[in-house]
């Protein structure tokens, strides 16, 4: 899993990319991507962890990519921020709302919104480029392809100009395009609207004990399907990952921040992508996978191994907090409990699975 974090300039995006990485960034300077592959918490997977007495507890990871400033003075992203932006399966969009005398805001005043509205049609911008270029290409490609080929350029066209129309009436393809076939036909071409964001709004220290009132209407106003909002004070955060636990928890409420914000923030990438999380207690490994919602039991096992999707048989399944309303998986087995599925079942996030297969 990969996000893309992204963002005008001066909107701490590096800060945002600090606190959410906390010591696992390999560091480089403003002008290249940063790289960091973060642990997700998972009080779920800790508490199956001390349930089935697991030495070995594997949490999910994502990749976060900080990259340089992008649509810099009218310039479109290039070299490697253009090779992070399409490998990244969605995007974290940093806009500022903090204030300090010593870092002045590009545009004068701090106003998220317009950054929010600015940002987001340089990145419909963006895709229209990339979409005009492509139906140049086509065109010559019809014109001249033998019939089987010229058929399968003309089904590319006409879903292209289908496109192009919603990104000329302003609108992002992420809450445009129609179904899943749509979205994998366009998955090769980078288009950044097509990508699911998490809007980051970079607080003030002193607005942290607003925190949730603000995510709150920035969520009203911007929120969607495949539009999420999150806020958070990165300067504070980035600090606290410094700090041991038990400190920077009293800084916390010192500050009046109810939980940790990074984490909060992490946990929301599932949703972000459109994921479930499933588990599998197998000898002493208690293990976190991810799948996307509505998928079902022999492609969750597909992302262990393609021998467990090709070999499936069933799956014994139970949700995570039955099982530990019970305690046990031998005990849930010995009760029933265990429900036995198919290759068809939809997984459920929190399901517990054993999966049965033959090589």
């Amino acid at each position: 899993m990969d996000l893309a974090i992204v963002g005008p300039a001066q909107s701490g995006k590096t800060t945002v990319f600090n606190a959410l990485a906390a010591s696992h960034a390999r560091h480089g300077d403003a002008r290249h991507e940063q790289l960091a592959a973060v642990k997700i918490p998972d009080e779920r997977l800790e508490r199956l962890a001390r349930l089935v007495e697991a030495k070995k507890v594997t949490p999910l990871e994502l990749r976060l990519h900080d990259l340089p400033t992008l649509f810099e003075e009218g310039r479109a992203a290039s070299g490697e921020a253009a090779e992070a932006l399409s490998r990244a399966d969605g995007l974290i969009l940093v806009v500022r709302a903090f204030r300090r005398a010593d870092m002045p805001h590009p545009r004068g005043d701090v106003d998220p919104a317009r950054d929010i509205d600015e940002f987001r049609s340089e990145m419909i911008l963006h895709d229209q480029g990339i979409v005009e270029r492509r139906l140049k290409k086509l065109d010559i490609t019809v014109r001249s392809s033998r019939p089987g080929e010229r058929e399968e350029g003309q089904r590319e066209q006409e879903l292209l100009q289908r496109i192009r129309q919603h990104l000329e009436d302003g609108r992002s393809l992420r809450d445009s395009v129609e179904g899943r076939d749509e979205a994998k036909a366009l998955a090769n071409y980078g288009l950044l609207t097509l990508k699911p964001v998490l809007i980051l709004i970079n607080l003030d220290e002193e607005d942290i004990a607003k925190e949730a009132e603000i995510e709150g209407d920035y969520r009203g106003r911007y929120g969607s399907g495949s539009t999420f909002v999150g806020a958070m004070c990165a300067r504070l955060e980035a600090e606290l990952g410094e700090l041991e636990p038990e400190e920077a928890a009293e800084f916390r409420r010192e500050m009046g921040a109810t939980e940790p914000a990074a984490a909060r923030i992490l946990a929301r990438t599932q949703e972000v992508l459109g994921l479930v999380t499933f588990y599998t207690p197998v000898g002493t490994e208690c293990r976190a996978w991810a799948t996307p919602a509505g998928a079902t039991a022999a492609e969750a096992a597909g992302r262990i191994h393609t021998d467990m999707e090709r070999g499936f048989i069933r799956a014994e399944a139970i949700g995570w907090e039955e099982l530990m309303g019970i305690g046990s998986f031998a005990e849930a087995k010995k009760q029933g409990r265990l429900r036995s599925e198919g290759k068809q079942y939809v997984v459920q996030d929190g399901d517990v699975l054993h999966i049965l297969f033959h090589v």
